[in-house]
């Protein structure tokens, strides 16, 4: 009885063991070559800030230098594309924002890629929530002040957006529904030219992510009204939510992930989110995060995949209902 029950013991430790070394395998050589991140927006942008940060810390972690590629266009398809023409052995990554992953497989005709298909959840990296604006001369002072004028006003208020389809339009069209009156959306080509034309008083307000309005807002040609997130931002405390200001469900931010092309092997996957959660918990990225008007924050693969399907699933509707579309 007791060498059976050491034979036993002994074949479960074997089988452990011949389990533990495929994944071993796959990581042992990992990686063997410099790591490229290829980023969808031009250089200087919030993502390419992000990913620069990171970039040095996740070398230190993996041994090799990390590259940043930017290939902007497309809503993310050009560097998408750049991705998948790749191998599917981690050296790779794709880093992108909520639109890519959640808003513009919707919003696009004819879009490209699967963000479920075709890559695999590496990790969450940050996020930044979104801020009402009004010019800093502005008689609009609260957000009932904003409610009212758009019920009252003879031809209602006009707010900015980032784009058709962008997370402050959409986010627009949301608040829009929840409070009534009447808006007019503008469209831009980005935030740079909208927050232009909220400052100058051409446009009444926009939702604009924190990253972006918090240094107008400390040079005062930005009034800052409520966060549209479910707490105060750590960058505004001072700030009201939305639902402290008596709208409730009127929150999106903006968030920041990393991919990797479908099919490259679990454990590659698993190192590079170790690499990931610890470079996010860097002192120094973490300060740059939060002067960026960004919170980091990790996650398992598995994790993050669960949430970019909510998060699909969530911007999905709103762009049908919106109407809006691109081709």
């Amino acid at each position: 009885m007791q060498n059976r029950r050491t034979l036993i013991g002994s074949s479960i430790a074997l089988i452990a063991c011949a389990a533990v070394l495929p994944a071993q395998a796959e990581t042992a050589g990992f990686p063997t070559k410099a790591i490229t991140i290829i980023v969808p927006f031009p250089a200087g942008g919030i993502t390419d800030n992000l990913t620069r940060t990171l970039a040095t810390k996740l070398s230190d972690q993996l041994g090799k230098p990390v590259i940043v590629d930017n290939r902007p266009g497309g809503g993310g398809q050009i560097a998408a594309g750049a991705v998948r023409q790749q191998p599917a052995d981690g050296h790779t990554i794709f880093v992108g924002a909520t639109e890519m992953f959640a808003i513009n497989p919707t919003l696009y005709r004819n879009f490209s890629y699967d963000p479920n298909k075709d890559f695999t959840p590496v990790t969450p990296l940050a996020s930044s929530p979104l801020v009402l604006v009004v010019p800093a001369n502005s008689t609009l002072n609260s957000v009932a002040d904003v409610i009212q004028q758009a019920k009252t006003r003879k031809d209602g208020l006009t707010f900015a957006s980032q784009g058709i389809g962008s997370i402050g339009h959409l986010l627009g069209e949301m608040f829009r529904t929840k409070v009534g009156g009447t808006f007019s959306h503008v469209a831009y080509k980005g935030s740079a030219p909208a927050l232009q034309d909220v400052m100058g008083g051409q446009v009444d307000f926009m939702f604009d992510p924190v990253t972006t309005t918090a240094p107008l807002i400390a040079g005062k040609r930005l009034k800052p009204l409520a966060i549209a997130a479910d707490k105060r931002s750590p960058q505004m405390p001072n700030v009201p939510t939305m639902a402290e200001m008596g709208v409730p469900g009127v929150n999106a931010g903006v968030w920041f992930g990393a991919v990797a092309k479908a099919g490259t092997p679990p454990a590659i996957v698993q190192r590079l989110n170790q690499a990931f959660s610890i470079a996010l918990k860097d002192p120094e990225v973490l300060k740059r995060f939060n002067d960026q008007g960004m919170q980091s924050f990790s996650a398992t693969p598995e994790e993050f995949g669960k949430f970019m399907q909510s998060e699909q699933t969530r911007w999905s509707a709103l762009v049908k209902a919106s109407g809006a579309s691109i081709d």
